[in-house]
């Protein structure tokens, strides 16, 4: 641990600061401690925290926050020194995981968020002098927070006693502070720390074990807090605030899969959360069409699509029911329900394919060996939207194609959509539908090769597909156009060793159900034909809406890479490898 003579130093300081001593020789303790142990001596310092009065350090802290808020004329004062010495000691055990996560540092949590309150300048006071006193210690205190909550005991805690934090959130929108950006950063990492540790625990645990109900609701007031904020916020005054928090809320959705929002919603309604962050997300993206000159609009309205799309990808039957109303919405918001979510995506998916349409095409003699050309990869990136439109709308659809089951259900009338509504966002979708069916032609054209469209952009292939696979399961007018996507997506499951491959096809196997279901083919009987490699249905071809699909060489290959059924071609390579 140390040399006789610190030994002997350390062992007064430990009796200084334990419970037997007075306040006094515990504070000298405390001044002690940074000039007999260096600040990476975590056997020391596990010593002296051993030996410490965690009360002690507690008292220290309200006091420091009571002589913080007594202090409103002395802008001179770098911050309250007793609680720039309780904050620096608890950083001092904070940076080490294995001492910020014993009971001493982590029952500090609730006084340290108090202390992060300090930021905030005051309702009734025009002088912000103790704001500027306490920020630094403020920002300071944040910090430690942020070190403790990297340890999973702390998060555990967090979501055990929500509204430490939640207070701090509420205060925020309150008072609306200058300095949110810290503020809100600080929020930024807590809450996905808190998504983190939650999909983890889905992840390690049974099922019947996570999430605890406390720590779901735990996370869902947390959440909900900065989501109500989000909504609430119209003001020029808050606005600022108001954007800050797009990214706080996506980053508190980002590490959440659809498991856990089930599971996170059954433990404690998310219904006023999701919608409190749809109308705060309606009412940033339709910003831009009041005031379409202001460069800055468009940047957040990305960032608002973001967060909707995260929205949607976790609770779409939340998002879409007209029966879902935010603390912000109008009277018109709360008719039209998701539906302003779904046109500004699909009008937005539309303008992304535009831009990246009318670039040339790639000289060809610039293509790489992997099939990439530079100029396209450049053309894609102005695309990055189009999966986050695409996955808003096949989300829809998946909805949508629920919802005739829930008319006929008397606890399901609340939240039943209009009819003539769903129809015409359909409409909708199918623009956007058609026009990705002429992107995936083009590009496959331009790159001459749909495995390295595959390689150039995955998530934008897979978002595509699962839109268009969803279309094309529910009207056949666009199979035609889209025969030539067959081929691509059939080399894309069989050439693809990785996600993607399962993931496509379990995206056009309702297409493929579909379309032998309008031709009267029993897909049974199909999927034997397939494996005996002998076709012999017959598509009858009498219905309007039957597909031009069934009969055809790419259906047919497309639909064993979908059943898992080898290829002549396949088969006989594998002849081929056994005898060698």
């Amino acid at each position: 641990m140390a040399s006789d003579g610190r030994s002997q130093q350390l062992e007064k300081c430990a009796r200084l600061l334990s419970s037997k001593s007075t306040d006094d020789e515990k504070l000298a303790g405390l001044l002690l401690v940074p000039r007999i142990v260096d600040a990476q001596d975590v056997e020391s310092l596990d010593y002296i925290l051993s030996a410490m009065d965690g009360r002690f350090i507690e008292r220290l802290l309200r006091t420091g926050m009571k002589q913080a808020t007594e202090q409103t004329n002395s802008p001179a004062i770098a911050g309250p020194p007793m609680l720039d010495i309780a904050v620096s000691v608890v950083d001092v055990f904070a940076s080490h995981g294995a001492l910020a996560q014993r009971p001493q540092i982590i029952d500090r949590m609730v006084s340290l968020c108090s202390v992060v309150f300090l930021a905030l300048p005051h309702i009734d006071s025009s002088d912000s002098n103790s704001s500027v006193s306490s920020s630094s210690v403020s920002s300071d205190a944040a910090q430690v927070l942020c070190k403790l909550l990297a340890t999973d005991q702390a998060v555990e805690r967090l979501l055990a006693q929500p509204g430490m934090l939640a207070g701090v959130i509420q205060s925020v929108g309150r008072r609306s502070p200058p300095n949110s950006l810290e503020i809100t950063q600080f929020l930024d990492y807590a809450l996905s720390r808190c998504s983190q540790w939650l999909h983890l625990q889905q992840k390690q645990k049974p099922k019947q074990h996570w999430p605890s109900t406390q720590s779901a609701a735990g996370w869902v007031e947390l959440v909900s807090s900065v989501a109500c904020l989000f909504a609430q916020a119209q003001t020029e005054r808050e606005l600022k605030l108001k954007l800050d928090l797009v990214p706080v809320l996506a980053s508190a959705l980002a590490p959440l899969d659809s498991t856990d929002a089930v599971a996170i919603d059954d433990s404690a309604s998310c219904a006023p959360m999701v919608a409190d962050i749809r109308s705060g997300c309606v009412w940033i993206m339709t910003v831009r069409q009041r005031a379409p000159e202001s460069e800055s609009n468009g940047d957040y309205f990305d960032q608002a699509l973001v967060l909707a799309s995260h929205v949607v990808r976790l609770w779409p039957h939340l998002v879409f029911s007209p029966a879902t109303s935010g603390a912000g919405d109008t009277e018109a918001q709360k008719a039209s329900g998701g539906s302003l979510i779904l046109r500004l995506a699909c009008v937005e998916g539309q303008t992304t394919i535009d831009s990246m349409m009318i670039r040339a095409p790639p000289d060809q003699s610039s293509i790489q060996l992997s099939g990439v050309v530079a100029t396209d990869a450049e053309r894609l990136r102005l695309g990055w939207k189009l999966p986050l439109c695409a996955e808003i709308a096949a989300s829809w659809l998946e909805w949508a194609d629920k919802w005739p089951d829930t008319q006929d259900d008397p606890a399901a009338e609340a939240s039943s959509a209009d009819e003539a509504a769903v129809y015409s966002m359909m409409g909708d979708v199918k623009k956007l539908a058609e026009s990705a069916v002429v992107f995936l032609r083009d590009w496959n054209e331009r790159v001459r090769g749909h495995q390295a469209m595959l390689a150039a952009s995955p998530a934008l292939v897979a978002s595509t597909i699962r839109l268009l696979g969803r279309w094309l399961a529910t009207d056949t007018k666009l199979h035609t156009q889209a025969l030539p996507v067959l081929a691509m997506c059939a080399g894309w499951i069989v050439q693809s060793a990785n996600q993607y491959g399962q993931a496509l096809s379990d995206y056009m196997l309702p297409s493929v159900s579909f379309a032998l279901e309008t031709c009267e083919v029993d897909e049974a009987q199909y999927v034997d034909d397939l494996k005996t490699h002998r076709l012999r249905h017959k598509a009858k071809k009498t219905h309007d809406f039957a597909s031009p699909w069934v009969g055809t060489i790419e259906f047919d290959d497309l639909a064993r890479a979908v059943y898992g059924i080898p290829s002549d071609e396949e088969m006989l390579r594998q002849r081929q490898t056994h005898k060698q």
